[in-house]
């Protein structure tokens, strides 16, 4: 019956043994994981950063483009503009009142 016990006991242990390296393993991928998703974080930040520069860079192009018009289209642009100083003006009259 002693001998059982003993070999119930160093399966026991060695199980043990198991379980802790095992753990250690774990405790490793996981730091390795947690350090991989804050870069992943960092990176998505940046390329959000440089998204909307890119959407701005893009809205001064398009206006940069309505700005260098033919001359016909000056004349156009020049009317937008009166319509929208009117526009601005009459938001500014409502709140006014």
């Amino acid at each position: 019956m002693g001998t059982d016990f003993q070999q119930r006991l160093a399966r026991i242990r060695g199980r043990v043994v198991e379980v802790v390296r095992e753990n250690v393993s774990l405790k490793t991928e996981n730091l390795a994981l947690a350090q991989e998703l804050e870069e992943l974080k960092k990176t998505i930040a940046l390329q959000k950063n440089a998204l909307a520069e890119l959407k701005d860079e893009n809205k001064l192009i398009k206006l940069a483009k309505e700005m260098s018009m033919s001359g016909s289209d000056v004349h156009d642009l020049k009317i937008k503009i009166n319509e929208l100083v009117k526009d601005i003006d009459r938001c500014i009259d409502l709140l006014n009142e």
